[in-house]
């Protein structure tokens, strides 16, 4: 209420000032609305000083210090908050498989425990694709197995075996010991069978991963060098993961890679063992000449038989008039249009 008190005073000398301005250029009785103005003034300036003397400091304080302790416990909320988000973290990197130390394993023997048997259920779900029988091993790097009700062929991704079946194929060395491994491994089994990219070949077979548990039967092919990376197909996502199992064969020389030239890393040209044993092949044998032998006389003409009269016959009844059984393809009255079946033998009953 001062404070607007103080305002109307304000304006009041303003006005009265610059009405006793205008009353000078008038000539006029300018005294009194100077008075006026000064009035205003003392008025004005009054209602300032009391107003400024009632606002208590304390209080201004007081205030000032609640804003204060405001600051100071968001402050503290947000610290507090980024304490425990930092205490759930640490939570979970103490309770992940991969950092559980001997200690915490005796001090929290079930959670240990029960977390990779989480993580075997996710490999199952997702990497290990559809599990399956195996009915049938044909050799080293396929199988048959039964999926959804019927037989399936199963061709391996990334790995090539020795040939030990193919008819055009001789058995090629470590051929045999590849499919006994098979056997061995995969006979009577269940396995993961997971389609790659390319589901099928173009002769119908299935191209997947093989999944024994939590590795594929190609890294147990491939880690004793009995097969190599090959067929790539358009289904790379485990080629680098086979290449560091191979390469650990490539350096003992094991298998098929003890046999220099034999096998090439991600070729699709077969194994070529024919080749290298044939590399120094002895050389032919020198030919000696001999001397030409005299001319053999010359045959004497033979005499040809005269060509035997054609008969021509309207059909094969009109024929059978005459040939009951029918007429050979060297017969003079053979026909082809009356050889129907196609037999060389026109007319026969």
């Amino acid at each position: 209420m001062l404070m607007f008190l103080g305002v109307l005073g304000l304006l009041l000398f303003i006005f009265f000032i610059l009405k006793g301005i205008v009353s000078v250029f008038r000539k006029k009785n300018f005294k009194r609305d100077f008075l006026f103005a000064l009035g205003s003034f003392i008025l004005f300036v009054t209602l300032v000083s009391i107003d400024a003397s009632n606002d208590d400091p304390k209080q201004l304080t007081k205030n000032d210090e609640q804003v204060a302790n405001k600051e100071v416990k968001n402050d503290s909320k947000e610290e507090k908050k980024a304490d425990k988000e930092k205490e759930q973290q640490a939570t979970k990197e103490e309770n992940s498989p991969e950092t559980t130390t001997n200690d915490s394993k005796e001090g929290s023997l079930n959670k240990s425990t029960n977390a990779p048997k989480e993580k075997v259920v996710k490999l199952d779900e997702k990497a290990r694709g559809v599990q399956a029988p195996v009915t049938k091993v044909v050799d080293g790097d396929t199988i048959h197995v039964s999926m959804n009700g019927k037989d399936e062929t199963v061709r391996m991704l990334l790995l090539d075996t020795p040939e030990t079946v193919d008819p055009n194929e001789p058995v090629q060395p470590f051929g045999p010991e590849a499919s006994s491994f098979a056997k061995q491994t995969l006979s009577g089994k269940t396995v993961g069978i997971q389609v790659g990219a390319e589901a099928r070949d173009k002769y119908g077979r299935l191209l997947a991963y093989v999944w024994i548990g939590d590795k594929t039967y190609q890294e147990m092919v491939l880690e004793k060098g009995l097969g190599r990376t090959a067929y790539l197909y358009n289904d790379t996502s485990m080629l680098d993961q086979f290449h560091k199992v191979q390469d650990v064969a490539i350096n003992k020389k094991i298998g098929v890679w003890s046999i220099p030239g034999y096998a090439h890393v991600d070729h699709n040209h077969g194994y070529h063992y024919q080749e290298e044993k044939n590399v120094n092949p002895t050389p032919a044998p020198v030919q000696k000449t001999t001397p030409k032998p005299a001319p053999a006389p010359e045959p004497e003409p033979v005499q040809e038989e005269p060509a035997q009269t054609a008969e021509i016959f309207q059909n094969c009844t009109d024929l059978r008039t005459k040939y009951p059984n029918g007429v050979p393809s060297t017969h003079p009255a053979y026909q082809a249009k009356m050889d129907r079946d196609k037999d060389n033998f026109a007319c026969e009953k």
